[in-house]
């Protein structure tokens, strides 16, 4: 008798192990992004909200180089489909970054001795994480992932990964027309929020002039990860106050590394804003 009572709970282990496994067997891309939005808000909270500001505390380390870091400030904006990020610092050789969407057409400013940076050209080469309305995730109101069906990118379930010993689920994004940078956004397994998007990009090896040269050369490996965090409930909506950007390029002159941390104290929603706003090089 007790070894049928045995067999009995073992049997309801079993099936509980598998009904609560079959969710995420079934699960698919659009199921997480739904998810994903009423994370956010209401359908109701999110229609409410027509442009955003988001103001905080900057700080840039030089991993590699092992520089001098700089402090400052960055202001996110955004209405419709429109997006801005301004980064102001307090470096002479590194005073900031402004980055923006119109609507039709993405800018990269020159604001290092009249010439990009290292991090705005790849960018100026990579502008559909502006015009995708990637670049800053849930923060941006244009965030991709508000109307997918219109900008027709193609999203594809990736399972579940393991970050730091904590699994999150994947989704592999392709914006219209390709492209030769992979992108993979993450989600929190119990609250499905976005709290991690990574960018990765190889590029073959150049030829060189002679067959020694060109043996010498190596292919160049780009990585950048954003990361969010320290949510919080504003104006109906829950958002990260936390923000993180890592780049890294590895090639034939070695590794750069560098981290952006934002700590976002200031949100503002339907304020008015000039068109200006959205042109990266408005003075």
């Amino acid at each position: 008798m007790r070894r049928s009572a045995l067999m009995i709970v073992g049997a309801l282990f079993a099936a509980a192990a598998f009904t609560s496994a079959v969710p995420a067997q079934k699960l698919k891309a659009e199921d997480v992004v739904a998810k994903h939005l009423d994370a956010i808000g209401t359908a109701e909270a999110r229609a409410a909200v027509k442009s955003r500001m988001a103001v905080g505390d900057a700080t840039v380390t030089f991993i590699s180089q092992k520089n001098v870091g700089a402090q400052g400030r960055i202001v996110m904006a955004s209405a419709g489909d429109k997006n801005f990020v301004g980064l102001s610092l307090n470096a002479s050789d590194y005073p900031g970054e402004r980055f923006s969407f119109d609507g039709t057409k993405a800018k990269v400013a020159n604001t290092v001795n009249g010439q990009k940076s290292f991090f705005a050209n790849f960018i100026n080469s990579n502008d559909l994480l502006l015009r995708e309305s990637l670049l800053g995730g849930a923060l941006s109101s244009s965030w991709a992932l508000n109307n997918i069906t219109d900008r027709k990118a193609k999203l594809s379930f990736g399972g579940t990964k393991k970050i730091d010993g904590k699994e999150y689920y994947a989704l592999n994004y392709s914006p219209k027309g390709g492209g030769d940078i992979d992108i993979t956004l993450y989600f929190d397994k119990d609250t499905f929020r976005h709290t991690r998007t990574e960018y990765k990009r190889t590029s073959s090896a150049s030829i060189g002039r002679t067959i020694d040269e060109s043996a010498r050369q190596s292919e160049t490996r780009m990585k950048v990860v954003e990361d969010f965090s320290d949510f919080k409930e504003f104006n109906g909506l829950t958002l990260p106050q936390t923000y993180k950007l890592l780049y890294t390029i590895t090639g034939a002159n070695g590794t750069t590394e560098v981290e952006w941390a934002y700590h976002l104290t200031e949100f503002a929603f339907n304020q008015p804003m000039d068109e200006k706003t959205f042109d990266a090089d408005a003075k």
